[in-house]
């Protein structure tokens, strides 16, 4: 099993890409609490075959990601990805403990929302692997719900908003309305690396909206 989710990866597309997809509130990024929420984790495979979802759990396991098994699936490139969900958590404070250990995470601090890695996260990737590029972060999105009858206004940060790259610009988000925001292959890279940062967006103003 040493070589497995790596050759697996390898027989398809040089590499095994993962994709990681979730939704995250205002009112939990606002929140004073740690926050955990529901992500989609996309892994891709050679087929959907039981056994090759049965190798990839268990190299999740061994690799000691938490992920319970959805379906599988076929994109539009008739690429496979076996659909897992893991816990991902938005953290407050990094000196306080945290429900589920996240290895890729959201920090809110100082008016700011942060994408974060831990410091295993490179060596989690490349685990029991003789490969050096046997696991990779392809896509890395969410949506931004506002679940608040205020507006919220956000500066991203060299990312796509609803598929526009937006390089600083000052995004508004009505009440009960939602925006996607998606990271650039830039930041995908940083990601896969430990003790990585990248700041997806500041905070501008949380301002109740006026009476129609």
């Amino acid at each position: 099993m040493k070589k497995t989710f790596s050759l697996i990866c390898i027989m398809a597309l040089m590499a095994c890409n993962l994709k990681l997809f979730t939704s995250i509130n205002v009112s939990d990024i606002l929140s004073d609490e740690h926050k955990v929420v529901m992500a989609d984790l996309k892994v891709n495979v050679t087929s959907c075959e039981d056994r090759n979802i049965q190798e990839i759990q268990a190299e999740l396991s061994k690799r000691n990601i938490t992920a319970h098994y959805n379906k599988c699936t076929q994109d539009a490139s008739w690429n496979n990805y076996a659909n897992f969900s893991i816990p991902l958590a938005i953290v407050k404070d990094n000196n306080k403990p945290v429900q589920t250990q996240s290895d890729i995470y959201f920090h809110y601090t100082a008016d700011k929302l942060l994408l974060r890695t831990s410091e295993r996260l490179e060596a989690l990737l490349k685990a029991n692997s003789d490969f050096d590029t046997d696991v990779k972060i392809s896509s890395v999105e969410f949506a931004l719900v506002n679940d608040t009858n205020e507006v919220f206004k956000i500066r991203p940060t060299l990312v796509f908003v609803d598929e526009k790259p937006i390089l600083s610009d000052v995004v508004t988000i009505s009440p009960y309305q939602k925006i996607n925001i998606k990271l650039s292959n830039v930041a995908n890279k940083l990601l896969e690396r430990s003790n990585m940062i990248y700041p997806v967006f500041d905070v501008i103003s949380s301002t109740t909206q006026s009476a129609q």
